[in-house]
């Protein structure tokens, strides 16, 4: 609940701030309250902050932070609504004047929308005021401050793991390369295993900490560190310390020093309550060590030793944290041959840490989780009763691959009748059944999850189904029109939200389906297990009422009270007869298969940021679609023939998601917060000229232009500023094979010349007998006086109906080019090096 109040809390902080930047004070008086709100909301996100860090269990906090959540969602939709009347009225000022006379009672809207807002904004701080003093009379905050931190379950290298299987193949080929010739000659070798949570990381590096050719290897200097979130170089080296001496207490020769750190650790865990005869009464006092001594101490330790060290469950991803730590470790070191093991659900830990290999943890077959399943279950004689094989194949199915949901399970199992499994199978784990076991150990990973922006995209991944493949964009845009993703100084929202796919995945909260070709995620899905996790943390959290939905069913009557709430619908069903007035507050709206015009309805939805009739057969929007003031995202189907004129005055559309076939309305350059236009048709007459693409600076991905001997020269050519679009990756140049009157292609390529970063391009119909120097060169010059900086890249070039061509360029300095397709260059004499 607290996540998902502090990051409400953030966003109307933000929303606050972007209200006043547009119009600083709206009404006389209103300043000191908008001022006020600020403060206010401030000392609550401090607080929230603090309460998202605690396992938070007493039902008065819950009950408030609940009751916190609620007032943010409906100070959100108040200060929304206002944004939404200011950007209606920049829209309306740019309209013609006929326009402004005909609406002769515009002053008097704007005059009386600012006093509504005055009171609302007055009215939310009162509602927040109260809260702050429920927070104090209840002393709330002390609750929070006293609450337990998350924690994880601390390993050992002891505990038996009496069921291993499916992972015999990894302990042979990772033991093999510990023990390798070649790292016994490197001083320190890494090897860090990674993998989800429940996955089996402690469990293998129990099993390779323990194994015969290991302790042959290295004997007694075998140290076993749980680490888990506090990583400091400090008390890891006393940990490790600490394991030598009590080996040492056991047998093996030690010096003066440790035998001296012995017994004042002894001291320390007896403590002054104990009298023993001839000893001062007190116990010494702790000495703080400095850090020399420390390292020292271990020098003399680890002597002439070569050790195996496991630190189990690592989340420390700082790499001078690391660096610190393991340069000291070097330091005190003096032999080689030695090895150190991590386990880490991140990827991103197990990368810095700068191992020999990074050995994944896949998920375990359906063949495993039956038979983890069946040891467990069946300890006495491991035969399977006859009718349980069926069901109990079912359910090793739903483990998903996970050995501690097959483990878990396979305890539930025992003992169990056949009608117990089938039930088992039909509703899973309950929590009194062992998924709170498995839920507590996966909710680790969310619980660290470094903000309460990227907790809440985490939770919202719940909404889709089981199974369902994300896209990466669409999941981007749709985090966005929630709110969840605050632009930074240097980063814009989209940024945002990548970073955030990427941690997930790092954190192995979602799974990579599909990369595109440059390597980065294109669609992802959710393990099934962190899913119910999502689900969890999503019902208990305080999302109530429901703020999200996706429909799959046949249409049902979804009561008023859920409809007015609702900020996501996401339908895969029937919408006739739905009146989309009633989910006044949607921010996300995704249209079903079937629907072949925009309902009406939609038109009221002044909170909508993100479109998407991209599974529809609408091929014809209305003009008033420019209501939808904060419209970002529309994604459009492919039997959408053209958008309307109207589409200019949408000056927060973002993203323009549509096909090659639909045509754009004119003034496309008005939008300059246009990051996605997939293409660009040149026309003659003003409005559809190459120069609309001039201000459109923040374009991303891939442009196709097509119609280019519509541009007169190179000079035209230059409007479109392409040259200062780093973002946009993939270029097509088009030229359409009808006959103009006169046609430049060799001036106007010339002055397309593209940034440095481009990595793919496409020339299409080019009929110039020379390619400008910038494409035979396949270099561009930064400046008038700047030098050529080479296209290095490129992955991808294609040459296609360029019949008067006499020279194809040079390309032997592009090391990156992955494809070259040359296509009717009819007119080729001569070549310059190909690679």
């Amino acid at each position: 609940m607290a996540v998902v109040s502090s990051a409400s809390t953030e966003v109307l902080v933000q929303h606050l701030i972007n209200v006043c930047k547009e119009e600083y004070s709206l009404t006389r008086g209103l300043d000191g309250a908008a001022q006020q709100l600020k403060r206010t909301l401030g000392m609550i996100q401090a607080y929230l902050k603090d309460a998202e860090k605690k396992s938070i269990t007493q039902d008065s906090v819950r009950s408030w932070l609940k009751e916190l959540e609620s007032v943010a969602f409906e100070a959100d939709n108040v200060l929304d609504e206002h944004c939404y009347h200011l950007h209606h009225k920049t829209v309306h000022n740019m309209k013609s004047f006929k326009d402004k006379v005909l609406s002769c009672f515009s002053s008097f809207y704007v005059i009386l929308h600012r006093r509504n807002m005055a009171h609302a904004i007055k009215q939310i701080n009162a509602e927040f005021g109260s809260m702050n003093k429920t927070a104090l009379d209840l002393g709330l905050q002390s609750m929070v401050v006293n609450a337990p931190a998350h924690t994880s379950i601390e390993t050992d290298s002891f505990s038996l793991d009496p069921v291993f299987i499916g992972r015999d193949y990894d302990v042979s080929i990772l033991v093999d390369m510990l023990t390798l010739t070649h790292r016994q000659e490197r001083m320190l070798s890494i090897l860090a295993l990674v993998g989800m949570g429940g996955m089996g990381k402690t469990t293998l590096a129990r099993k390779l900490f323990n194994h015969e050719k290991l302790k042959a290897r290295f004997g007694s200097t075998t140290i076993w560190i749980h680490v888990s979130q506090t990583f400091d170089a400090i008390s890891l080296f006393n940990k490790i310390l600490d394991k030598l001496h009590k080996k040492s207490s056991d047998g093996v020769e030690s010096g003066d020093d440790i035998v001296e750190n012995s017994q004042e650790a002894l001291w320390a865990r007896v403590g002054s309550r104990y009298d023993i005869p001839g000893k001062i009464q007190e116990a010494p006092k702790a000495r703080v060590e400095s850090r020399e001594n420390i390292l020292e101490k271990l020098q003399k330790a680890l002597k002439t030793k070569t050790y195996l060290l496991v630190l189990d469950d690592v989340w420390n991803d700082d790499v001078s944290k690391w660096e610190d730590f393991i340069n000291s470790i070097l330091g005190v070191t003096s032999t080689s041959g030695n090895v150190i093991i991590i386990t880490t659900r991140s990827q991103r830990v197990a990368s810095i840490v700068n191992p020999f290999h990074i050995h994944h943890l896949d998920g375990l077959s359906d063949e495993d989780c039956w038979s983890i399943i069946k040891a467990k279950t069946f300890v006495e004689n491991g035969k399977v009763p006859s009718g349980l094989e069926m069901i109990g194949r079912k359910i090793a199915k739903r483990c998903q691959g996970l050995p501690l949901a097959a483990n878990v399970i396979g305890a539930v199992l025992r003992g169990k009748s056949e009608d117990e499994w089938h039930s088992i199978n039909e509703k899973w784990l309950s929590d009194d059944e062992g998924g709170e076991n498995i839920k507590n150990i996966l909710k680790l990973s969310y619980d660290y999850l470094s903000s309460p922006s990227l907790k809440k995209c985490f939770v919202y991944c719940s909404v889709f189904p089981k199974g369902y493949e994300i896209e990466k964009q669409e999941l981007i845009e749709q985090w966005m029109a929630e709110g969840f993703l605050q632009p930074s100084q240097r980063d814009d929202m989209e940024s945002v939200g990548n970073m955030f796919i990427n941690v997930l995945v790092q954190n192995s909260l979602l799974q990579v389906v599909e990369r595109d070709e440059y390597g980065n995620v294109w669609t992802c899905v959710m393990h099934a297990l962190v899913h119910d996790l999502a689900s969890y943390v999503l019902s208990n959290n305080g999302s109530t009422p429901t703020r999200y939905m996706f429909l799959q069913e046949e249409l049902i009557a979804i009561p008023n009270e859920t409809a007015k709430h609702l900020r996501t619908l996401i339908m895969d069903c029937e919408t006739s007869g739905m009146k989309f007035s009633d989910f006044g507050r949607l921010h996300n709206l995704i249209l079903p298969n079937g629907c072949k015009e925009l309902p009406n309805s939609i038109r009221e939805l002044m909170h909508l940021r993100n479109l998407d009739i991209s599974y529809t057969e609408i091929a014809k929007l209305p003009k008033w679609i420019h209501k939808l003031h904060h419209l970002e995202t529309l994604r459009a189907c492919q039997e959408l023939e053209k958008l309307p004129s109207t589409l200019k005055y949408m000056l927060n559309l973002r993203h323009l998601h549509i096909h090659s076939d639909t045509k754009l309305p004119a003034e496309i350059g008005r939008l300059t917060n246009l990051q996605t236009l997939p293409h660009f048709i040149v026309g003659k007459k003003k409005g559809y000229q190459i120069e609309e693409l001039g201000s459109l600076k923040n374009l991303k991905g891939t442009l196709m232009i097509r119609n280019l001997e519509k541009v007169l020269d190179k000079e035209e050519a230059l409007k479109a500023n392409m040259f200062q679009k780093p973002n946009l990756l993939d270029l097509e140049f088009a030229w359409d094979d009808g006959i103009e009157d006169e046609r430049n292609d060799e001036s106007v390529l010339e002055g397309l010349q593209p940034h440095a970063y481009l990595k793919k391009l496409k020339i299409l119909g080019f009929k110039g007998k020379r390619f400008p120097t910038w494409v035979k060169k396949m270099a561009v010059y930064n400046g008038p006086h700047g030098s050529s900086v080479p296209l290095d890249n490129l992955i991808d070039i294609r040459l296609s109906g360029c019949s008067e061509i006499e020279e194809i360029p040079t390309l032997e300095h592009l090391s990156n080019l992955k494809s070259l397709r040359l296509k009717k260059l009819k007119n080729v004499r001569y070549q310059n090096a190909v690679c």
